[in-house]
């Protein structure tokens, strides 16, 4: 089996992830792509939602998709979530005669080098890359796929703010997902 592994923050999960999600699915022929909500990020000391809300918007925003699974590895993990910890479980659940592809953007792989034991990740994985705005490039080696994926201007930060402001998101997340965040009276 192709496995992907898309893990993030999804804080709140938007369009441009389900997008791109999907996109990869199709053009790299995966059989499976698993979300994994971030538990504990080791990059980023923001406040986020509990894990257990962003894991009910990601599966509200990829209902219905039978090859997208959502993970909650991470978040019933009380430690640091580091990405080579995580592809090692998957692999040991899955079995390593499946091929691994860990799902990054363009704006992870700029910094790639200084990840937690990232040459062990591509030993265990190839990872693809998709592409971000402002951003080109990042380490370079046999097992890096970059992908001319679309480009989206949505983020998480984005739609916090409108929320905030008493704006609308209808447009930039799933129709599930913002349903969910007005009725839990999320990020307000």
């Amino acid at each position: 089996m192709r496995i992907g592994i898309y893990g993030g923050s999804f804080n709140p999960i938007h369009r441009a992830h389900v997008e791109i999600v999907k996109f990869i699915l199709e053009k790299m022929n995966l059989d499976k792509i698993i979300i994994i909500p971030v538990g504990k990020a080791s990059h980023r000391a923001d406040i986020m939602l509990s894990g257990e809300l962003r894991k009910k918007m990601c599966e509200l925003a990829f209902e219905g998709e039978d090859k997208i699974v959502v993970s909650d590895i991470e978040i019933k993990s009380k430690k640091t979530s580091y990405t080579v910890d995580t592809l090692k479980k998957i692999i040991s659940y899955y079995g390593g005669h499946n091929e691994f592809y860990e799902i990054i953007g363009e704006d992870s792989a700029y910094n790639f080098s200084k990840w937690k034991d990232y040459k062990k990740i591509l030993e265990l994985s190839k990872v693809i890359v998709f592409r971000r705005e402002g951003y080109v490039g990042g380490v370079e080696d046999r097992n890096i796929i970059y992908l001319d994926t679309p480009l989206y201007n949505i983020s998480s930060t984005m739609i916090r703010e409108r929320i905030k402001n008493g704006e609308d998101i209808s447009e930039l997340v799933p129709e599930r997902v913002a349903e969910f965040i007005k009725e839990n009276k999320l990020y307000n």
